[in-house]
């Protein structure tokens, strides 16, 4: 199997992240307490839901590249409990819609210092990160 080189990385990140590639791309929260696997889809994510939550659009214009080759970052942002605790936020995902589980799941991450106890009134601040690699 062919791997990636540094001009290919930067190149997908910038057609697939960047460029209006026409697929949306959002980010959201989950309760899971293990990291998704590869494999897995957005069925398998048990993610916040009500008390303020929302997934939000990561737009293309906010992705950067960082000084590493295939690695892209978007501007930070920011969930906040609104009417209620979320109880324990263990990572973030990045899907291709706004709701539900139709939509194609494209990265996880579980925070690496979390889980983050999220009581009413409170914020989670996430910048989200992927490595093409």
């Amino acid at each position: 199997m062919a791997k990636w080189c540094d001009e290919g990385e930067t190149s997908v990140g910038n057609v697939y992240l960047k460029a209006g590639s026409g697929v949306s791309k959002y980010l959201g929260l989950y309760k899971n307490t293990t990291e998704p696997a590869e494999g897995d889809t957005l069925a398998a994510i048990t993610e916040q839901s009500a008390l303020g939550y929302a997934r939000i659009q990561l737009l293309d214009a906010d992705w950067t590249e960082e000084g590493t080759k295939g690695v892209f970052h978007n501007l930070q942002k920011t969930f906040t409990a609104s009417g209620g605790s979320w109880g324990s936020i263990y990572g973030y995902f990045i899907c291709t819609v706004a709701s539900g589980t139709g939509g194609l799941l494209l990265a996880a991450e579980q925070f690496s210092d979390g889980p983050y106890t999220v009581n009413d009134g409170w914020s989670v601040k996430v910048t989200p990160k992927l490595t093409i690699s």
